[in-house]
């Protein structure tokens, strides 16, 4: 667990602290870990030094037995509050977020046929030579050459799938939370 993990796991589990409690308590934290630096240590011997993140937030609470995987509390809302927050989210939806993520889903969609149409291009030209009998060398050739740019952009395509569901699953997420009242 490198630094950054370690001081996040620790403030999520401290939450219900106050911010400057909680903010003296990570800044401890971080010194301990700049200490270590400078006296050649690494990010992750620092982390199994201090401990687990979750007993040193335990502590600091003074409860062994607190519950943290606790959703935030729900704010109770007038009637009113709740419609607008539903009908604004739902506009905001309907007219921005939906077209907009369908239109990034498309995008990767033809990235990855493009990819995988490249990838298969050296099939088609021994198909096409099959079938015609005539062999093109600039034909194999290039579909050789469209094999290896689809090949480059197979990872890329991997990669922007991996940030497009992280990205929808975290906006639905805002929205149901949202919804809740818990923001």
């Amino acid at each position: 667990m490198n630094r950054k993990q370690f001081l996040t796991e620790v403030e999520q589990r401290l939450s219900p602290l106050p911010a400057e409690v909680r903010n003296e308590l990570l800044s401890d934290l971080s010194q301990h870990f700049d200490y270590g630096l400078v006296n050649g240590k690494s990010e992750s011997e620092i982390a199994n030094e201090l401990g687990n993140p979750e007993t040193i937030a335990r502590e600091a609470l003074d409860d062994p037995h607190a519950a943290w995987n606790a959703s935030p509390p729900l704010r109770q809302g007038s009637f009113a509050r709740n419609l607008f927050t539903f009908l604004g989210l739902l506009f905001l939806n309907l007219l921005i977020s939906i077209p907009i993520m369908a239109t990034l889903w498309v995008v990767w969609a033809s990235l990855a046929v493009v990819s995988i149409s490249f990838i298969v291009a050296p099939l088609l030209a021994v198909t096409d030579y099959a079938l015609n009998s005539t062999f093109y060398p600039a034909k194999f050739f290039f579909s050789i050459t469209l094999t290896g740019i689809g090949l480059l952009l197979l990872p890329g395509v991997r990669y922007l799938l991996l940030l497009m569901v992280k990205g929808t699953v975290r906006y639905w997420k805002w929205n149901l939370t949202t919804l809740r009242g818990a923001y």
